[in-house]
């Protein structure tokens, strides 16, 4: 059971550190070679592996949202009995977040996290309004077009 609330405790603390645009807390909550995959079909998309990308990805998102608030719903644990900070967790949320001009979405989605170590080897969410998404971060366009 201590090792449900310690997982369930990382993971809030990580969506606290994206409402404070705390993107060092972020990297250091994942491994050195850790991955954060986001649905495809919107310019946010793809595998983000180590902390380099990671400090980019989430540096992007932040710099166009400056306002970004998540409600957990729900925060699952596998394995409640896991001593060593190795866990898999999944956690359901509203995201409500609001751009530069004033424009303001609302999310919802499930992150799925591999906990080792202590550290996310890697996270992936996965977002139900894959149409709102597409729109708020829509793809880039190729030059000459």
């Amino acid at each position: 059971m201590l090792g449900a609330v310690i997982a369930r405790r990382q993971v809030r603390k990580g969506f606290d550190a994206i409402m404070g645009h705390d993107v060092e807390t972020l990297v250091g909550m994942f491994a050195d070679d850790g991955v954060f995959e986001f649905p495809s079909g919107n310019a946010l998309e793809g595998r983000h592996e180590g902390s380099e990308a990671l400090r980019t990805w989430f540096g992007r998102w932040f710099q166009r949202m400056p306002e970004i608030r998540f409600t957990l719903r729900h925060v699952s644990v596998e394995n409640i009995m896991a001593m060593g900070g190795t866990n898999v967790v999944h956690a359901e949320w509203d995201l409500d977040e609001k751009d530069a001009e004033g424009n303001k979405y609302h999310l919802t989605g499930v992150t799925a996290f591999d906990i080792r170590g202590g550290k996310a080897q890697s996270a992936k969410d996965y977002i139900f309004e894959q149409d709102r998404l597409a729109a708020i971060w829509p793809k880039e366009k190729p030059s000459g077009d």
